[in-house]
């Protein structure tokens, strides 16, 4: 299906060329060539890198290394000279031909240049709520993903890291805008897609209001991130910049389970508290646990002979399968067994430079990144050329495009119940790594469990892969048409694959496994094409009226599709020898194919009066595919409006102290268009494995092709909008503080809720409607300081940023007493959101302790049901929450949240002569985990190993001087009833963790080598520690939707040191 017609393709071909064509008649008289040199205002020194740009036009160039610049301008032009640290100039040429310019050192950053969505601005001029990232934030920051360099940079974004290989962090900006996707939308040079490699990046700018946002509709309800990588500069000689980093990475923390004799001790006093005599088939049944010498199928035996050792391994039940094991009588410590000190390894070589007309980057880059658990890893190879011609004197051309190939390795989920970080707690610790002929050992002998040893695990999978390759960028045209009036067109692509490969094993040594051993694969492509034009006009009217102009249109097409199939029972377990074509059992083949289309129309208007006061205006309008034809059209309009308070002349008294004040408003719409490609339209599938009903004829029967309704569609659904007002004011205070607040309200209507369909409907996914509605509110706060001592030898930095929100579900659906529940883990649910609430929150009972005496329990209402037998000593006391007398399931209630309270981001930098460091601190506080590991580890889920707190810290423990001082129930058999989710299973998940450290020193400083320009050596640490009451492996864990805040069993927090060389030539 197709949003736009080919005629609208014509005509914008159309418009594109008669616009180019025009310009051949760009005024280029009375042209002259301007040269001079910039310099320090302060210290008289040249600058080389200053940027020069002709006011209204893309024309520019920059200082050499001398300071000196060239470039050939009409004689009437004005010249804006900018560059980081230093206060914008802006000088008119009135006919001279040299010009040297002194620049201030800037008190703020208000002349440097940030991403405003297809164009610039000065950050003196932005009217929005926006923060920038710029490439030396960047350089003292290590991070695999460019997501996880967000991290603490700014306000407003809240990051939530992943420790697996090659995974980055999960951001929201400003909360979360609708129970559907939360994502961010990146924009890398003009072009939607995936964020870059950070060794890539010029500066991210991150939209965080409407009033910025607004321009790109309905993609951006989530908030936008705009990335430009690195370019050249003109008229500078070539550049070779290379890193170095090596290092290894750890795991920083483990759970405190117990040991072999411990867990005997566990089992026996289980059993005591249960009224039964103890009896265990590997640990005897006398008086105290006996550990055995031998574990065996049916249990310990005195003597063993080895030689009846038998490890066949057959397809069937494994009947003859006689494996013999040596308990591990100190206890296997499964996370130590697993982990390792991983390697991380990245390499960089970058070339830049320029000519009069040309400015040019390359650079290729390598980075290995071991896991933390054997066998895992990630590979990254990329490569990038930046390029920019200027044709002649109105036209430049150019091409921004990047290729990156990755290689993940071992693949291993995250957070569940199935990782292999699971298995290192139920595993029991007698069970050894491996039994008596050094195959791995596993849970067959009775009692040992269901686990899955997880080096064997880890072993087995180390040649599961996920293959992917990116192609993505632009390549444009800019042509000035006439004089403040120009024209650009941008073809942007973005390419992906992805080549998935899983294997599975059968393994006779584990209690539960499978009967073949299989081979699943997967391959998907993703093609994306977009065709951006704007035309630009600014102009200065009588000196004090400043207006540009901006208007364009962009067209995306997007297609996706993916296969997939999977075999078992191969004739060797080879991964050479295991293809798909190979395998005879369950052959299964699946695949599909979708498409959408955006075509949309969009104008910017910018008007300042005497650089007093500013105005904008935006507006765009989208046509997806994705909606019905009566709702396929949206707009998005936006307006702010700032008013610079320290320019106006009552504000004069102030100048000793007050250096900058400015205020700013903004109100605008913004939408999200994320809700599948055909919610509007009921779509049909097949199976192969089921009887269907064809859409035409009769019952084919069983295990033939037919086809069924997949999903009702409604063709009514309409966008879900974003309303944002925002108001801010920025500050510099004695020319060394900045600050910048900005309060904020957002209001998602129309939000899309799944529409409840009657059973008699069938397997047919429900229809999304548009009935609901959220809202959040917050304050982000960003303070710095920058000053010198030691006669400016030494610099120093600080920077805090701030950020609080507040989440409401105002409406769920046309029902007020609906609600949403989150995933149900072992028939239980643990989050939940209807209106009122924020989303999620944790729902469950309240614990108000642990009963001491049968009195006391008599005297407590009933639990789960009257006549229950529930209520006796050492079991969990249940809050009537209801207060009807009795324990049920309407007692339950929201007994906390995983919204933060706030973030904080605290950076910290200086530097002396040659030295420098920086290090970077973030806090969450305020927000609350569900452990559900605990309920693994604390209680008798199956018969995995076990917490200290069962055996040490539970109620009748002989080691607990005092039950009221007990920290869980006592321990028992059957303790269901303490599992339900409860207030137990909730902790305080606050943290402050240092998040980066960098010492530096530049060799060259001293040793002045001619021809480099730095030489630099220096230590980098990530994650060197944490500070948290949370008891679980790490207080991020990287979920999100419905089920935020859960852990169940995610990735510990890895911790790593690096030492590297920085090389600039």
């Amino acid at each position: 299906m197709k949003l736009y017609s080919s005629n609208k393709w014509i005509a914008l071909l159309v418009v594109f060329s008669g616009l180019v064509f025009c310009s051949t008649f760009s005024a280029t008289a009375q042209d002259i060539e301007v040269s001079g040199t910039v310099i320090d205002a302060t210290t008289d020194q040249t600058l080389p890198g200053v940027n020069i740009a002709v006011q209204g036009t893309s024309r520019g160039t920059a200082t050499d290394a001398d300071g000196n610049y060239s470039i050939e301008v009409p004689s009437d032009a004005t010249l804006v000279f900018t560059f980081i640290g230093y206060a914008e100039q802006v000088v008119p040429v009135n006919g001279r031909q040299e010009i040297n310019v002194a620049l201030e050192p800037g008190v703020n950053q208000l002349g440097e240049v940030v991403a405003v969505g297809y164009a610039t601005q000065e950050a003196g001029e932005v009217t929005g709520s926006i923060s920038s990232v710029s490439s030396e934030d960047l350089e003292d920051v290590s991070v695999v993903n460019t997501s996880s360099a967000l991290k603490g940079a700014v306000s407003g974004v809240t990051a939530v890291e992943s420790s697996t290989p090659g995974e980055g962090a999960s951001i929201r900006i400003r909360g979360l805008t609708t129970i559907n996707d939360n994502e961010p939308l990146w924009v890398v040079d003009g072009v939607p897609g995936a964020p870059v490699n950070p060794e890539n990046i010029e500066s991210i700018s991150i939209l965080k209001d409407a009033a910025s946002q607004a321009i790109y509709g309905a993609r951006a309800s989530n908030g936008v991130v705009l990335v430009t990588t690195k370019s050249g500069r003109k008229d500078q000689p070539v550049q070779v910049n290379v890193k170095v980093r090596n290092g290894i990475t750890q795991n920083a923390n483990s759970y405190n389970l117990l040991n072999t004799q411990e867990y005997g001790e566990m089992l026996w006093l289980q059993a005591k508290n249960d009224g039964n005599d103890p009896v265990h088939p590997q640990y005897g049944s006398g008086d105290e646990p006996a550990i055995p010498d031998y574990i065996l199928p049916a249990g310990t035996n005195g003597e063993v002979d080895e030689s009846l050792y038998d490890r066949q391994m057959v397809h069937q039940d494994g009947d003859d399968t006689f494996i013999i094991m040596r308990a591990n009588k100190q206890g296997t410590d499964w996370m130590d067994e697993i982990e390792r000190n991983a390697v991380y390894q990245e390499y960089s070589v970058g070339l830049n430079g320029g000519s009069e007309t040309t400015n040019y980057a390359f650079q290729a880059g390598y980075l290995k990144e071991e896991g933390i658990l054997k066998y895992t890893g990630y590979n990254r190879y990329n490569l990038r050329s930046n390029v920019s011609v200027d044709v002649n004197d109105w036209l430049s051309v150019g091409e921004k495009v990047g290729l990156t190939y990755s290689e993940d390795y071992g693949n291993q989920s995250n957070n569940n119940e199935a990782t292999v970080i699971s298995h290192t707690y139920r595993m029991q610790p007698i069970v050894p790594v491996y039994d008596i002929k050094g195959a791995y050992a596993g849970t067959r002998a009775s009692n040992t469990g269901n686990g899955t040893n997880p080096l064997w695990s880890l072993d087995m999978n180390q040649h599961d892969q996920t293959n992917g390759l990116n192609l993505s960028g632009n390549a444009f045209a800019e042509a000035d048409i006439l004089e403040n009036l120009s024209f650009k067109s941008l073809v942007g692509f973005n390419y992906n694959t992805a080549d998935v490969r899983n294997y599975s094993y059968v393994e006779v040594a584990f209690a539960e496994r499978g009967k073949y051993d299989g081979l699943g694969e997967f391959a998907s492509f993703s093609t994306q094409w977009n065709w951006t034009n704007t035309l630009n006009y600014s102009k200065t009217f009588a000196d004090v009226h400043d207006i540009t102009l901006m208007a364009g249109t962009e067209a995306i097409q997007n297609n996706y599709r993916w296969r997939n199939g999977s075999r078992e029972n191969f004739f060797s377990r080879d991964p050479l020898y295991m293809q798909l074509n190979s395998g005879v059992q369950n052959q299964i083949n699946g695949g599909n194919e979708s498409q959408w289309n955006l075509f949309s129309m969009f104008s910017r208007v910018n008007y300042a009066y005497d650089q007093k006061y500013l105005l904008e205006a935006v507006v765009r309008r989208d046509g997806s595919s994705r909606f019905g034809e009566e709702n396929r059209y949206g707009t998005f309009p936006a307006f702010s409006a700032a008013w610079r308070i320290t320019n106006e002349e009552f504000m004069s008294s102030t100048e000793n102290w007050l250096d900058y004040l400015m205020v700013r408003v903004g109100y605008g719409m913004t939408g999200n268009d994320r809700i599948g490609n055909y919610n509007s339209y009921t779509t049909y599938a097949s199976s192969q494995s089921n009887s269907f009903y064809p859409i035409a004829g009769a019952n084919i029967g069983p295990g033939s092709s037919g086809f069924y309704r997949a999903s009702l569609g409604n063709d009514n659904v309409q966008w879900e909008i974003t309303t944002t007002t925002n108001i801010g004011i920025d500050a510099t205070i004695f020319s060394n503080w900045d600050l910048s607040v900005d309060l904020w309200n957002r209001v998602t209507s129309d939000m899309l809720y799944p529409q409840r369909i009657p059973d008699v409907l069938g397997q047919a996914a429900a229809p999304s409607i548009n009935v609901g509605e959220m809202e959040n509110n917050g304050i982000d706060v960003e303070v710095g300081y920058n000053g010198t001592a030691m006669d400016e030898e030494l610099q120093y930095g600080i920077s805090l940023n701030v950020s609080h929100y507040k989440n409401k579900v105002n409406r769920l659906s046309s029902d007020a007493n609906e609600f949403m529940e989150g995933s149900s883990f072992r028939q239980m649910n643990y989050t939940r959101a209807e209106t009122g609430t924020q989303f999620p929150e944790f729902y469950g009972y309240v614990i108000e302790g642990i009963f001491q005496t049968q009195e006391e329990a008599d005297n407590h209402p009933a639990a789960f049901g009257e006549g229950g037998d529930y209520n006796e000593p050492g079991r969990f006391k249940y809050k009537d929450v209801n207060g009807d007398g009795v324990i049920t399931a309407d007692d339950r209630t929201y007994i906390g949240d995983p919204h933060p309270l706030f973030t904080s981001g605290l950076n910290l930098n200086m530097s002396y002569k040659g030295f420098r460091a920086s290090t970077r601190f973030y806090t969450s506080y305020g927000n609350d985990m569900v452990n559900y590991v605990r309920r693994w580890i604390d209680f008798n889920q199956f018969q995995g190993n076990r917490s200290e707190r069962r055996l040490y810290e539970s109620w009748g423990s002989p080691y607990l001087a005092n039950n009221a001082n007990a920290t869980m129930p006592k321990a028992e058999g059957n303790d269901t009833d303490s599992q339900y989710p409860s207030t137990y299973f909730m902790e305080d998940a606050s943290y402050l963790r240092m998040e980066q450290l960098h010492l530096s020193y530049d060799l060259n400083s001293i040793l002045n080598v001619q021809n480099v320009r730095n030489l630099r050596l220096y230590i980098q640490a990530n994650n060197l520690f944490t500070i948290t009451n949370y008891s679980g492996l790490d207080p991020e864990v990287n979920a999100g939707g419905i089920n935020r805040g859960i852990d169940r069993g995610a990735w510990p927090t890895s911790r790593r040191l690096m030492f590297g060389v920085d090389i600039g030539l």
